[in-house]
C-alpha cells in the first residue's frame, strides 16, 4: 500500500512539473507569436519604404537622362519592372 502511494505521489509530482512546463511553453509561445507579427509588420513596412525609394531613384534617372537612347530607356524600364517583381514576391512570402 505504501508502495502505491509512493507511484502515485511520484506521478502527481511529475504531471505538476509537465503542467508547469507546459504554461511557461504557451508563454513563450504566445511572445514569439507577438514578435513574429511583429517583424512581419517591420518587413512590410521596410518593402513599401524600399519600392518608394526604388521608384524616386527610377524617376530621376529618367528625369538626369532624358537624352537616353531606346536601348538605355529599355534597359532600365527592365530593371525597374525586375525590382518590382521582387518586391511583390517578397510582399506574398509574408503574407502567405
Amino acid at each position: 500500500m505504501a508502495n502505491l502511494n509512493e507511484s502515485i505521489a511520484s506521478l502527481q509530482e511529475k504531471l505538476s512539473l509537465l503542467l508547469k512546463r507546459f504554461a511557461q511553453l504557451e508563454k513563450e509561445n504566445q511572445q514569439l507569436k507577438i514578435s513574429l507579427s511583429h517583424q512581419k509588420d517591420v518587413a512590410h513596412d521596410l518593402e513599401k519604404q524600399l519600392k518608394a525609394g526604388q521608384t524616386q531613384w527610377a524617376a530621376a534617372s529618367l528625369v538626369n537622362k532624358s537624352n537616353m537612347d531606346a536601348a538605355e530607356k529599355d534597359k532600365l524600364v527592365k530593371k525597374i519592372d525586375q525590382y518590382i517583381k521582387e518586391i511583390d514576391a517578397s510582399i506574398k512570402n509574408l503574407n502567405p
